[in-house]
């Protein structure tokens, strides 16, 4: 008997399972999906590289700008070394003094140069366009080297 109302509970349950069910959900006026996009024109169109919205997609994946031009892994000490002032020999100690100051303020530069790259920012493009990324209306200007490294140009 035991295996009889167990059987019947069950084909009860299959039956009550079928049953349509009237809707429980109450449809909404609104639908996110229905009715055109609308596009309003931006205020200044005259930005470089702008992406219009037509052909703004996701995901933004973007990378740093390769430049095989630059083949030396420290372009701004290259220049600096190229452009210091030779020491000539048999120099008085007065003439050594006025040397010594010419390579004192040409390090310097050279350090102000090297601290101005540091704060810069890397030039990225979006891979999708091709189009550099600007961010606060700048681009970056940290590239990658022929050898694949980050120097400033």
């Amino acid at each position: 008997m035991k295996k009889f109302s167990t059987l019947l509970g069950s084909v009860c349950a299959l039956v009550v399972a079928n049953l349509p069910l009237p809707a429980l959900a109450i449809p909404s006026d609104f639908d996110y999906k229905s009715g055109k996009e609308e596009y309003y024109p931006l205020p200044d169109l005259s930005i470089p590289y702008r992406t219009l919205p037509r052909r703004f997609d996701f995901p933004i994946i973007t990378e740093v700008d390769v430049d095989d031009s630059i083949s030396t892994d420290s372009p701004i000490t290259d220049a600096f070394v190229n452009n210091l002032p030779p020491i000539p020999t048999g120099i008085t100690l007065d003439e050594l003094l006025r040397y010594r100051a010419e390579y004192t303020a040409s390090i310097e530069a050279w350090g102000e140069e090297v601290t101005e790259c540091l704060n810069k920012k890397p030039r990225l493009l979006r891979v999708s366009t091709g189009n550099p990324v600007i961010i606060n209306g700048e681009e970056g200007t940290i590239v990658l080297n022929a050898n694949n490294r980050a120097v400033c140009r």
